[in-house]
C-alpha cells in the first residue's frame, strides 16, 4: 500500500532502524549503501546483494530516528534515492537489526587452528592437544 502517490516509497512496516532498500544496480556494495545513508545518521551495519535477482539491500542505523529521518527526507523530496544514477525504492524493514548469517574472518566461528612445531604427526593426539590447550590457559 503506497502513501502519498510516491512509488518510491512503501509504507507496509513501522518504523525500524534498519532500512529495506530495493531496485539497486548489480553488484551494489557496503560503502555505497553506507554513503546513502550516512547523511542522515551513524550506519552500523549493511547487507548488499540479498533477494532473487540480488538487487536488495538493507542498511542499519545507530538509532530509528535516523531511519525515520531517511525516509522522511526521500519521501517529501523531488530527488529521489539513487545509487549510481539508478532511482532505488526505501522502505522500513519488519526487522529491529542486521543479523548476517555468514561468518566473515573477524566473526567467531567453531573452528581451532592449533599449531605444534616440534612435534612428530604420530605423537598427536586428541588427548594431547587437550592437554596442551588447558595447560595454556
Amino acid at each position: 500500500m503506497a502513501s502519498g502517490g510516491n512509488p518510491q516509497f512503501r509504507y507496509t512496516q513501522p518504523p525500524s532502524k534498519v532500512i529495506h532498500v530495493r531496485n539497486l544496480p548489480w553488484e551494489c556494495t557496503d560503502e555505497e549503501l553506507t554513503e546513502l545513508g550516512s547523511l542522515f545518521g551513524k550506519v552500523v551495519n549493511t547487507k548488499c546483494n540479498v533477494g532473487a535477482n540480488r538487487n536488495q539491500a538493507f542498511i542499519e542505523f545507530a538509532d530509528q530516528n535516523q531511519a525515520i529521518a531517511m525516509i522522511s527526507y526521500y519521501a517529501s523530496s523531488a530527488e529521489p534515492a539513487q545509487v549510481r544514477g539508478k532511482n532505488v525504492y526505501l522502505q522500513y524493514s519488519n526487522r529491529q537489526e542486521i543479523v548476517n548469517s555468514k561468518n566473515t574472518g573477524d566473526a567467531a566461528g567453531n573452528v581451532l587452528l592449533v599449531t605444534m612445531e616440534g612435534v612428530l604427526p604420530d605423537a598427536v593426539s586428541i588427548d594431547v592437544l587437550h592437554l596442551d590447550c588447558l595447560s595454556n590457559l
